[in-house]
Formats: C-alpha cells, sequence, structure tokens
C-alpha cells in the first residue's frame, strides 16, 4: 500500500511539474510576442536581442532567487528580531544594487543592438506585461475552452 501511494505522488507530483513548465513556456511566448511588437524589432534585431535579453533575465533570476532566498529563510512568518529585521533590510538592499548593476550592465550591451528609443521602450514594456499577467490572475487567469482568454495586447499596444 504504501508503495502505490508513493507512486501515486510521484506520478501527480510529475504531472504538476509538466504542466506548470507548460504554463510558463506559453507565458514566455506570450512575453517575447509582446516584447518583440512593443519594441517594433525586425528580423536581425530579434536575432540579437533575444539572446542578450534571455541571458539579462537568467541573471536577474539567480539574483532573485539568492538574495530573496536569504531574506525567506530568516523568517518565513515575517516576525523578525530587530537584528533579524536589519539583516533583512541590508539584504533587501543589496538585491537592489546588484539588480541596478545588471540593469546597467545590459542597458550597455543592448545599445550595441538597439537604438536608445527602443531600450526605453523595453523597461515600460516589460512593466506592462508584468501588469498584464497580474491582472490576468486576478481575474482568474485565461478562460478555458476555445482559447477566449485576455489577448497579451489590446488596442495597438
Amino acid at each position: 500500500m504504501k508503495k502505490i501511494s508513493l507512486f501515486l505522488i510521484v506520478v501527480c507530483s510529475t504531472f504538476f511539474q509538466i504542466f506548470a513548465q507548460e504554463d510558463n513556456a506559453k507565458i514566455e511566448a506570450l512575453k517575447i510576442a509582446f516584447i518583440t511588437k512593443r519594441l517594433q524589432l525586425n528580423a536581425e534585431e530579434a536575432k540579437k536581442f533575444w539572446p542578450v535579453y534571455n541571458q539579462y533575465e537568467a541573471e536577474k533570476k539567480q539574483v532573485r532567487q539568492s538574495t530573496i532566498g536569504d531574506i525567506k529563510e530568516m523568517k518565513g512568518d515575517g516576525d523578525f528580531t530587530n537584528t533579524e529585521a536589519e539583516q533583512a533590510i541590508s539584504k533587501y538592499i543589496e538585491f537592489k544594487a546588484k539588480d541596478l548593476d545588471l540593469t546597467k550592465k545590459y542597458v550597455s550591451e543592448f545599445r550595441k543592438i538597439l537604438p536608445a528609443t527602443k531600450i526605453a521602450k523595453l523597461v515600460t514594456a516589460e512593466e506592462h506585461f508584468k501588469k498584464m499577467l497580474t491582472k490576468q490572475a486576478q481575474q482568474g487567469g485565461p478562460k478555458q475552452g476555445g482559447g477566449n482568454g485576455p489577448k497579451p495586447w489590446k488596442n495597438g499596444q
């Protein structure tokens, strides 16, 4: 009986991971289309831009996971002692500094590929995409059946 239960747990866990990966892949595809359209990237720009952007995203994720993970490990319930709160504040400032350094580094890289106007649009496109995802999540995600869910952009945005 224990073997069957363990087997079911492993199978269910695997299915949930697959579905989560599919959702992440869908979100990533929407993000690529959204940013490409917002920046009006031509084929040559897109070919050079996306590998650099993907590297940027990977480094941002690594910084976020390492720094924010440290804060969460300190006290998951948010009940900090004064010393723990000071450490959490320091970690947060460290995260923001690393994030800013990363942004500066990659803006420099993007300038080798794109004009300043498109780099400026990138910042607003990323923020708009995050807001769109948040709004969609608050509304219960995409509607089931026939793909009638919210579109990634409206009114030519």
